[in-house]
């Protein structure tokens, strides 16, 4: 055991930490002691642990009630509990509430210290598979919004801090800015992602059916209702449950959804059985609700109940760094699906969508491609091509700063405003040398490292190696 593994020993009774501290700095722990919970949080401000030895019988205070405070507040280390009390109710409390294992005092050295050899072998394997679900998760990320904007890392960063967990998220944004894209990727990289995802549209549907969707209902409870349906929120049950354009539901409808949300179950309409349900609820609307609560349009009481987590996200025009990769990248898609061969885009085309403000955002610019690859009378998609993208506004996308030189992009879209257009198009072989180079620069020259980043085998990219005449070294 290396000298850098931390333990701290939560004990009311000296003579425990220091038969505990004898025990084990000899094997290379560093033990740290607290006789109270006061003094245990105060001693976990100053520094991480990797493992918690805690006692559950302290002074005037339980140490369970201390282990579910801890795990509430998302401490992650294991905890081993010990007591001199062997109650088969005491140790399913303990492992209910999230502890490693359960100890009996007085406790012999070598199963305390395989105890804790092996608590801290866990804590490890733990943080490398956070590490590994965290880069499979970069990489759904990456396939699901497209950009390498600051703005798109800040939300990615936002997502990564909620996705393992059940809180409510609240998705703020103007529509096409993909919250139904960003709901499904907290799903499909949660916990939950065995279980269903079930959407509805709180704006698409009739006030005198609404109810009935969510809720569900039973035979016979109106006119049609033919048989027994089962509403969204039963249909969510071990899964997500996507609330889109929440601002939109009438004030009887959400008075009713606050309650079945508080008791975490529903009575069907026409029905008498209460029916509990458990899913994770993400919401999303385009609306202010802190304007739509100040106005009387919203509860308070549901606002605080469904808005747990806000997250907004950026519309097209505060991430207009990211519009080539975003047309790259639906030229691409549109090419397989329409057959078309078109090849890339004119600078002077990307200038006319840089100009543009995308009111309709990712969307809006997503069917504009499309319509542009559909109508394509050449290989390359020039301005005209693109009539709907009004030229108001100042372009920027030539006058950005040069990224850095690990951060390559295609030579095209580096060359001087005054060379003939011809020179300067920006092709599929361009944005695919430059995510190759990149890659290499990334992974300093190491040709598996950056096929792991392209998400290519490795034999692949040799071939385009070659084919691009770029070189790995």
């Amino acid at each position: 055991m290396t000298s850098s593994k931390r333990l701290l020993v939560i004990d009311d009774e000296p003579f425990g930490r220091q038969l505990a501290r004898r025990m084990l700095e000899p094997e290379g722990w560093q033990v740290h002691e607290a006789a109270s919970t006061d003094e245990a949080w105060r001693r976990l401000q100053d520094g991480e642990t990797d493992v918690l030895l805690l006692d559950v019988l302290l002074a005037h205070e339980n140490g369970l009630d201390f282990l579910e405070a801890y795990r509430a507040k998302g401490g992650t280390a294991p905890v081993i509990v010990m007591t001199s009390l062997d109650e088969a109710q005491t140790a399913v409390r303990a492992m209910k509430l999230g502890a490693y294992d359960f100890l009996l005092k007085p406790t012999p050295r070598e199963r305390l210290l395989t105890t804790v050899e092996n608590a801290a072998e866990h804590r490890q394997l733990m943080a490398e598979n956070r590490t590994l679900r965290r880069q499979v998760r970069q990489g759904s990320f990456s396939r699901t919004l497209v950009g390498e904007s600051g703005a798109i890392k800040e939300l990615f960063a936002e997502m990564e801090r909620v996705v393992e967990s059940d809180i409510p998220v609240c998705l703020l944004g103007e529509t096409g800015t993909g919250k139904e894209l960003v709901a499904r990727w907290l799903h499909e990289n949660g916990p939950r992602a065995k279980g269903p995802f079930v959407d509805v549209n709180c704006a698409a549907i009739p006030e005198t059916l609404i109810e009935s969707e969510l809720f569900g209902h039973e035979r016979g409870a109106f006119t049609g209702a033919m048989a027994r349906h089962p509403g969204k929120l039963e249909q969510a049950h071990g899964g997500t449950l996507l609330l889109d354009e929440l601002g939109e539901m009438s004030q009887a409808t959400q008075a009713r959804l606050l309650r079945v949300l508080q008791e975490r179950s529903l009575v069907r309409i026409g029905g008498t059985e209460r029916v509990p349900f458990d899913m994770r609820l993400v919401s999303a609307t385009q609306r202010d609700l802190s304007e739509a609560v100040r106005c009387g349009a919203f509860r308070e009481d549901l606002f605080f109940r469904v808005v747990v987590y806000p997250m907004k996200l950026p519309p097209l025009r505060e991430r207009k760094e990211d519009l080539p990769l975003l047309v790259h990248h639906f030229l691409w898609r549109f090419r397989q699906e329409t057959g078309k061969p078109v090849e890339g885009v004119t600078p002077e085309a990307l200038l006319k969508l840089e100009a543009h403000d995308w009111p309709g955002n990712v969307r809006e610019l997503e069917n504009s491609v499309y319509r542009a690859v559909v109508a394509s009378r050449g290989p390359f998609l020039t301005a005209a091509d693109f009539p709907d993208a009004d030229a108001a506004g100042t372009p920027r996308f030539m006058s950005r700063p040069q990224p850095e030189p690990a951060r390559p992009v295609p030579a095209a879209l580096s060359a001087a405003p005054s060379a003939p257009a011809a020179q300067q198009l920006v092709t599929m072989e361009d944005y695919e040398r430059a995510a190759i180079v990149r890659a290499l620069g990334e992974a300093k020259g190491n040709v598996t490292m950056a096929a792991e980043r392209l998400r290519v085998p490795r034999s692949t990219l040799y071939r385009r190696l070659k084919a691009l005449n770029i070189s790995a070294g």
